[in-house]
């Protein structure tokens, strides 16, 4: 039976010596390598599992290469377009200016040729127009309504002057394209004018004395105005 008067390094000593006889000793430094040996795999596991910085950034450039490469070619793209967008709104622009002012020539050339009474008539209703703005008037009649009371009623010829007038535009229009129509034979041209007058100047009448028009070539203007001007007072 071993003294128990024995120190603490003793029995260290004993119990690795026992270890190294029964070779426990190297079962335990075995398991610690083991152990050592999978920590490092799993240290080496996490590490592949990382992304390569440098292949992550190189993956990035070549990304933001691309990205670059297609807004350049893009705007170029653009610039281009809109070059020829100016180019083609120019060429159009000035195509259908030629062809305006082709047409106006050629409209214009018929409108000179044409007969002579369609200009008399154009002017003639003009002069019936500025009359029958100098026929415009606001009347205003005094009186009683049927329970005695003083009341005033204002008239005015307005609304049939205003149709009056309609229809001696379209009819100024009517001319117009009649003029422009160059198939038209010029006796048929005055007789179609002269129904297109006629008919334009009906609600004329009613506010244009007739034997007053009668005398527009023969009387002064401005003595048709006042007359117009004052009719049915």
């Amino acid at each position: 039976m071993k003294p128990q008067n024995q120190t603490q390094a003793e029995r260290l000593a004993e119990l690795e010596l026992l270890a190294n006889e029964t070779g426990l000793l190297d079962e335990l430094k075995m398991r610690q390598r083991v152990e050592i040996d999978k920590r490092r795999m799993e240290l080496a596991a996490k590490l592949d599992a990382l992304p390569n910085p440098e292949r992550e950034l190189a993956t990035l450039a070549k990304e933001a290469a691309r990205v670059h490469a297609a807004r350049e070619k893009a705007a170029a793209e653009d610039r281009e377009a809109d070059r020829l967008d100016k180019e083609t709104t120019g060429r159009l622009v000035m195509a259908t200016m030629m062809k305006a002012g082709e047409r106006q020539h050629i409209l214009t050339e018929l409108e000179r040729a044409a007969p002579p009474e369609l200009e008399d008539a154009l002017d003639d209703l003009s002069l019936a127009d500025n009359l029958l703005r100098s026929a415009f008037r606001v009347d205003e009649v005094a009186g009683r309504n049927w329970l005695g009371q003083r009341v005033k009623k204002v008239t005015s010829n307005l609304d049939g002057i205003s149709s009056a007038r309609k229809q001696i535009a379209d009819a100024q229009q009517s001319i117009r394209e009649l003029a422009r129509d160059g198939r038209t034979p010029s006796v048929a041209m005055v007789s179609r004018c002269a129904e297109i007058v006629e008919a334009a100047l009906q609600l004329a009448f009613e506010f244009i004395p007739v034997k007053l028009w009668d005398l527009r070539r023969s009387k002064p203007l401005s003595d048709i105005v006042a007359e117009v001007t004052g009719y049915a007072e």
